[in-house]
């Protein structure tokens, strides 16, 4: 009994980590400003919005301020093709509030799943004899099965990017209003599709280096003698 009880508690030791990681990395990459200015460069963004490049980056710095909750309102005033105007319009700050809501639940679960992850982890170094070799162990799979999992959702996103980014809007919001009028609305003007490729492949890849990293750790681990042994005292 107490090894099926230890193994479903490495289980989600290994789950946890997991989100808390993926979470992390899609927090590091869609905040960092120079995914944005790549972008602005790649796509040719001032051209299609009419918005200069030092103008861009101040619009996407407001809208990541609203995003991080650091303002109440997403009231960002710019000049776009010579004229000063408010840049978003109310379907475009709809859709932030959704988006924003998001992320808030984003963060909610990524730091319960640290601090549940932490409280566990303690659980098992005080009661399970063999946490090194186990916790170790629980570490290389959790590295192995990410990374196994993640480069078959990535190839799914290579031949078909569209759909599978359709899915993620069916799925996380309630409404259309994430379907913008690209030729009218400087949102989707401003962070095109090829955008959120380039974002999910940058996330992804983080997210993969820093789960391989973790399941090498283990690796390294659980392969050390001394450490193996030592579970045995």
């Amino acid at each position: 009994m107490d090894k099926l009880k230890y193994s479903m508690i490495y289980t989600i030791i290994g789950i946890l980590l997991s989100v808390a990681t993926l979470l992390t990395s899609t927090e590091f990459i869609a905040f960092n400003m120079s995914n944005y200015k790549s972008s602005f460069q790649k796509y040719n963004i001032s051209s299609k919005t009419g918005i200069d490049k030092e103008n861009l980056e101040y619009v996407v710095k407001d809208l990541l301020s609203y995003l991080q909750d650091e303002k109440d309102v997403l009231d960002t005033v710019t000049v776009i093709k010579g004229e000063e105007r408010v840049v978003f319009g109310e379907r475009e700050r709809l859709h932030m509030v959704d988006v924003k809501e998001l992320f808030m639940k984003g963060w909610t679960i990524r730091n319960t799943s640290i601090t549940i992850l932490g409280l566990l982890v303690l659980f098992v170094i005080v009661k399970d004899q063999l946490w090194k070799r186990d916790l170790s162990k629980s570490l290389f799979y959790t590295g192995i099965g990410n990374i196994l999992f993640v480069g078959i959702f990535l190839l799914l996103l290579y031949f078909d990017f569209s759909k599978y980014f359709t899915y993620f809007h069916q799925i996380f919001f309630n409404n259309d209003l994430w379907i913008l009028n690209p030729n009218t609305e400087i949102l989707i003007q401003m962070v095109p599709e090829g955008f959120f490729y380039d974002t999910a492949v940058k996330i992804i890849s983080l997210f993969i280096s820093s789960i391989s990293i973790i399941g090498s750790v283990g690796y390294i681990l659980y392969r050390n003698k001394a450490i193996y042994k030592a579970n045995y005292k």
